[in-house]
């Protein structure tokens, strides 16, 4: 049996040992809170049983424990400037270190939370992944996404972004050719701020569930994180690009919502 009071408190509990005024630290902990929310209200949109819900929201928990220990270590969400594959590292914390038994007495949903927690952050689920543990991996993937717009909307610039500066940057042809052409943009192509707007972006095309999609059109995260973005980078070059990549997000979201 999933307490998810239980484990919301337990989550708290945790994060008090880091540094609560960075606010990195409280960008993360809201943010994965809210993950957790919305993977419960996605979970029952998909009418799963009340224990498949619980489990849901319990996953969304976990899906970005280790990022406290790599804003601790590294001050950066950058996988690469870290050298910390942050999914893996919250597997690791949960089942290595042994956080997971503050949270569960059983091993009942082991495997699927490993599986969902490692898989969040891939550029596609491991294939053989299969079965409850897909369900979960794609509601968690789903879910993260949806607030990382929240987050990109409404938290500090400086602190949702990897770098320091904002001004007299431009996109880089490479990465704005890979949103165009594939929709995703490699990381290592990444080299400044303007380069995460298509990263960004291009979160729409990796999306499960049409309700997921309802709740980015709901909210007009696009649109206001194009406003944002006027705001911060004051570039015309990049507000022409990113009115080309918001109308072929909103083209997408149109047929497949």
């Amino acid at each position: 049996m999933i307490d998810i009071e239980k484990a919301k408190k337990e989550f708290i509990e945790y994060v008090k040992q880091y540094d609560i005024n960075n606010g990195r630290i409280r960008l993360k902990m809201t943010h994965i809170l809210k993950v957790a929310e919305v993977s419960r209200l996605i979970a029952s949109n998909l009418n799963l049983s009340e224990e498949q819900i619980n489990l849901a929201e319990l996953i969304g928990i976990f899906h970005d424990i280790g990022r406290f220990e790599q804003i601790r270590l590294y001050d950066t969400f950058s996988d690469k400037d870290s050298g910390l594959d942050h999914a893996a590292y919250s597997v690791k914390v949960l089942y290595e270190d042994g956080l997971i038994k503050r949270f569960l007495d059983t091993t009942k949903y082991d495997y699927i939370i490993k599986q969902a927690v490692y898989n969040h952050n891939k550029a596609k689920i491991d294939e053989s992944v299969e079965g409850e543990a897909l369900i979960f991996s794609k509601i968690v993937r789903d879910a993260d996404k949806v607030d990382i717009y929240r987050v990109i909307n409404q938290d500090a610039m400086s602190d949702v972004f990897w770098y320091k500066e904002f001004e007299n940057l431009e996109i880089g042809e490479q990465v704005f050719k890979e949103f165009k052409e594939d929709h995703f943009v490699k990381y290592k192509d990444v080299k400044n701020n303007a380069d995460l707007i298509p990263v960004f972006y291009g979160y729409i095309f990796d999306f499960n569930f049409p309700y997921a999609l309802k709740l980015i059109q709901k909210n007009e995260y696009l649109e206001n994180f194009a406003l944002r973005i006027k705001e911060s980078f004051k570039s015309d070059i990049i507000d022409r690009k990113v009115e080309e990549i918001l109308e072929i997000c909103n083209n997408y979201m149109n047929k497949n919502t």
